[in-house]
């Protein structure tokens, strides 16, 4: 029994360890291993390999064996007496195609279909990464606001207990007692809406994350760490997209793709020429002219042209047909390649401006911490009230949850920009691994010890 009290919790820390993995690295791994849409690119990509062996089967040859048996009764004018007779008959025929024009482009769009799978399989994992590090980083954020709404309530608890003892020495006024009760209950429902917000933030990042990550929750990006941008690399950024993104490659095959299947239509006009070979054995007890059983062995070896003549226009609709499917396939490449600078623009703007932002709002969050300490000053030798300080205050919290927001939406739309130029894997994800410390919650609320200090 004190074995099995011993080995119980091993047992179960040794299968919690696996979904512990916390680095980046071992989460994105873990979240790529279990996401569905992941699952179905690589279900994809290995029935398009199956399509490709096919079409190079298609070159080789074929075997067939046909066996056939009858039982038959004869009868004959006069007396039409039945003459039972049976016979056998055993075929093996091998074809091997000389020359099927059709074969080359068939395996040539199988081809291109193969490498669309895996350039869909390619944007999946990038999609299911993107995904992540926008919940990652969500969690963060809202763990931010969370602290920061929290530290602002007991700032002005505390600002709410100084008001009524100012009001019961005649210092204050009982106007600005209800007031800041009032700011109190409205930064108390502040407090309840984050901890919702994050709630909510934990439970999508769990299921992205395919599992808990108590771990990850407990460290927080560096206040100083934002992602390494050029400011003039939007060029620079389209053409590492347009050589890299697995989305617009797709595009780009799916065109050969159609290209492929309509010279695989045309070709269906040609001539085809196979080399057929095949052995006979056949065995009877006679025939309608014969009584006597024979047996007897067959073998030929031939070649088989086959010249299409006519087939009532399919050919030609055939071949219409894939010139629409090509023409749909480059209007959607032409989409793809738009809609592609489009949102690398955007990303890289979203990222520039939330850079630029982060470092604004630091300067802000430094100078209204000064403030800060001014006003509390000011309080204290009558020159400023208490709704001035609370103001203060509320503006520092303000500021450094802008701050934060900034600088986790600096790293999403990163993220993203790489995702969209097909460039996010490990590296990225190692990099801001590198970037995250210990989270310290008490930290968030030192606004008003530092400003009062």
């Amino acid at each position: 029994m004190l074995l099995i009290r011993i080995l119980t919790p091993l047992l179960a820390l040794a299968v919690a360890l696996p979904a512990a993995a916390q680095t980046l690295p071992e989460l994105a791994t873990r979240a790529l291993d279990a996401d569905p849409a992941v699952r179905a690119s690589g279900a994809s990509l290995r029935a398009a390999e199956e399509r490709l062996f096919q079409a190079k089967a298609a070159y080789g040859p074929t075997a067939n064996f046909t066996g056939t048996a009858s039982n038959s009764h004869y009868a004959e004018a006069p007396s039409y007496d039945s003459r039972p007779f049976r016979s056998e008959q055993y075929v093996v025929q091998v074809n091997q195609p000389l020359w099927r024009g059709a074969l080359y482009p068939a395996m040539q769009a199988a081809r291109s279909q193969l490498e669309q799978a895996e350039s869909a399989l390619t944007q999946a994992r990038l999609e299911a990464q993107q995904r992540l590090a926008e919940a990652v980083l969500e969690v963060f954020k809202a763990r931010d606001v969370l602290a920061h709404a929290t530290a602002l309530r007991e700032a002005q608890g505390e600002q709410l207990a100084m008001a009524r003892r100012s009001f019961q020495v005649g210092r204050a006024a009982s106007p600005e007692v209800r007031e800041a009760e009032a700011r109190v209950d409205n930064a108390v429902a502040q407090v309840l809406a984050a901890e919702a917000d994050l709630d909510l933030r934990q439970q999508v990042l769990a299921e992205v994350a395919n599992g808990p990550t108590p771990a990850l929750l407990a460290r927080a990006v560096a206040p100083e760490a934002l992602p390494p941008l050029q400011a003039n690399g939007v060029l620079d950024w389209l053409s590492r997209a347009e050589g890299d993104s697995p989305q617009l490659r797709q595009a780009r095959l799916a065109v050969e793709a159609a290209e492929a299947e309509t010279r695989k239509a045309s070709l269906a006009h040609a001539p085809t020429v196979d080399l057929n070979a095949s052995y006979t054995r056949s065995n009877d007890t006679g025939t309608v002219t014969s009584i006597f059983p024979r047996r007897g062995n067959t073998s030929a070896v031939g070649a088989t042209l086959t010249i299409p003549l006519f087939a009532s226009g399919a050919t030609q609709s055939k071949v219409a047909e894939t010139l629409a499917l090509r023409d749909k396939a480059l209007g959607e490449l032409e989409l793809a390649r738009r809609t592609l600078v489009i949102g690398v623009r955007q990303a890289f703007v979203t990222t520039l401006s939330s850079l630029s932002q982060a470092r604004a709002l630091a300067t802000a969050e430094r100078s209204q911490a000064l403030s800060v300490r001014a006003n509390q000053r000011g309080y204290e030798v009558g020159i400023k009230t208490n709704a001035d300080v609370l103001d203060a205050q509320g503006k520092l919290f303000e500021a450094r949850r802008d701050l934060s927001r900034a600088r986790h939406d600096a790293w999403a739309s990163y993220f993203k920009l790489r995702a969209l130029a097909g460039q996010l894997g490990d590296a990225d994800w190692e990099a801001l691994d590198a970037q995250l410390v210990e989270h310290h919650p008490s930290e968030m609320g030192r606004a008003r010890d530092r400003s009062g200090s």
